[in-house]
């Protein structure tokens, strides 16, 4: 159980105009695409506007919709890595979690967020929520937080992702 949120918010919640990551590194072909699938889920819609990848086959950008899961081209060297931001998130529980950008690799889905006062207790629990539902099943998951100024090397992220997600 997370005992001191202060510190864990101070890290989501002064927004210095950064993107700060959490990487869930490590995974298998079959884990991005589910992953995927479980995030957008999770989410009532896309919100960047025309999403799309490059296909390497095609050699253009290719556009999908939100019932669509591109990471499976990701996987298969369809498509390279793309971003996208999902929109109206809610935790498997119901908590709201604001807006997340989602980096998708063949082995790796990376969130990006904006930093503010919409993280608060309720959102930072929504998300590792979210997080540890996700990787429930995830055999070798790493998970870092990177190119946050205010835990430069992730430490206070893990330490309160430690407790979370062994309580």
């Amino acid at each position: 159980m997370i005992k001191n949120w202060s510190s864990l918010l101070e890290i989501f919640g002064t927004d210095d105009g950064s993107l700060p990551d959490i990487e869930i590194d490590n995974l298998s072909g079959d884990e991005v695409i589910s992953g995927y699938d479980f995030i957008r889920n999770h989410a009532e819609r896309i919100s960047s506007k025309e999403p799309s990848y490059w296909s390497t086959s095609k050699d253009c950008d290719v556009t999908f919709k939100y019932e669509d899961n591109p990471a499976c081209q990701v996987v298969s060297g369809e498509a390279e890595s793309f971003h996208l931001c999902f929109d109206g998130l809610k935790s498997p529980s119901g908590k709201k979690i604001p807006e997340l950008g989602l980096f998708v690799f063949s082995d790796c889905l990376s969130f990006d967020y904006r930093m503010g006062a919409q993280w608060d207790e309720q959102a930072v629990k929504g998300l590792f929520e979210l997080i540890l539902c996700l990787s429930k099943d995830y055999a070798n998951m790493k998970i870092c937080h990177r190119n946050n100024i205010n835990d430069d090397d992730g430490t206070i992220f893990q330490s309160h992702w430690d407790a979370y997600k062994n309580a």
